[in-house]
């Protein structure tokens, strides 16, 4: 469980600087209470590795009435729900699991938004890094999710469906087409199917008009990530000078950097990054690595620990804490920091036992 959990809500309580007010300045139909309660279940549910209750979270009459479609076929659930079940919006869970394998998935902090309670959800792990922005509503005496916004993604699951069905809409026969009527639903499905070449393709077809709309270049950008760094590369550049405060490529750049020697560039994407979702303490964690590959342990170590102070059960930086001390003798909090994370909710038997392994001099 997040360290900040454990002492009165702390993460409920924290809200965003920009634009967010304190969950105690407004009013809403859920509760701090409330919202706590679903964070700490449902960061215990991904954590055990049942993804049911995310898979489950949102609201889906809420979800469709968000998307904003004029699609005739808004009134038929059934055949929304089936779409949906293609568009994977019930195995949100799934794909959360496959990101935090071997990691952690934890709450960063709760905040209120346009009279709307928000919790914002970090997973880390084998998958790399993600945030969740998990719009909360009251249905009856449950708490639902009205919709999901994944960073990694770079807009919310609504947006991302009502660009689907109003794909499926029949165009107008009698009108001329512009280049994103003729090439958009090309884009999307090739997008869909992973084709990223037909994607790049179609996306080269646009207009200037439609290659700077949002959702288009953003799904270009994500195309280029599996076509070409040069490719890539120019995309985010592209994305960034026209959307710069939109923390979804420089989430993209913190990936695509963090096995090169562009170690500026790494530091600049961690610290936009950081600064875009208000701060999150875990960030000092690949600072800290950051600083290793430029040999300077000593800030290095600095990190590790305000992280291991921030939350000890990230099992990685407590590994790499605990081998920095030991490099610099500093054997009794050493195992200090073991015996503080073998205390933590979910500690990894298997990493003590490792550790102690790795450092004979410990026991």
């Amino acid at each position: 469980m997040n360290q900040t959990l454990k002492t009165a809500g702390l993460a409920i309580l924290m809200a965003c600087v920009l634009n967010c007010q304190n969950l105690s300045a407004q009013t809403t139909s859920v509760t701090k209470a409330e919202a706590e309660k679903l964070s700490i279940e449902l960061e215990q549910s991904i954590n055990k590795g049942d993804p049911e209750m995310l898979n489950h979270l949102i609201y889906f009459p809420e979800f469709i009435a968000r998307t904003g479609s004029k699609n005739p076929i808004i009134n038929n659930f059934d055949t929304l729900t089936k779409i949906a079940n293609g568009f994977g919006l019930f195995n949100i869970g799934n794909n959360t699991l496959q990101i935090s394998k071997n990691g952690s998935y934890n709450l960063v902090r709760g905040f209120v938004l346009n009279e709307e309670m928000h919790l914002l959800f970090r997973a880390y792990g084998d998958g790399g890094l993600n945030y969740q922005d998990i719009t909360l509503i009251k249905i009856k005496d449950s708490v639902k999710a009205a919709d999901i916004f994944s960073y990694q993604l770079g807009e919310s699951y609504a947006r991302l469906f009502s660009y689907l069905i109003t794909d499926m809409a029949t165009p107008d026969a009698h009108s001329s087409m512009t280049s994103r009527e003729k090439y958009g639903n090309l884009f999307e499905n090739a997008m869909r199917n992973k084709n990223y070449p037909v994607a790049r393709s179609a996306f080269e077809k646009f207009d200037e008009a439609t290659q700077n709309d949002k959702h288009f270049s953003l799904q270009y950008m994500l195309a280029c990530q599996h076509l070409s760094d040069k490719l890539f590369r120019k995309s985010v550049d592209h994305f960034v000078a026209l959307f710069p405060e939109e923390p979804t490529a420089y989430l993209l750049m913190v990936a695509a950097y963090a096995d090169t020697k562009e170690y500026g560039e790494y530091g600049h994407a961690i610290d936009k990054l950081d600064t875009l979702i208000h701060i999150d303490p875990f960030l000092d964690y690949l600072r800290g690595n950051l600083e290793m590959k430029l040999d300077d342990s000593r800030t290095a170590l600095h990190f590790y620990q305000e992280v291991f102070n921030y939350d000890p059960g990230i099992w990685q930086n407590t590994e790499k804490l605990v081998a920095l001390k030991v490099v610099n003798n500093e054997l009794v909090q050493a195992n200090d920091a073991i015996n503080v994370y073998s205390h933590t909710p979910g500690y990894r038997k298997e990493l003590v036992e490792s550790l102690y392994a790795s450092y004979p001099v410990l026991k």
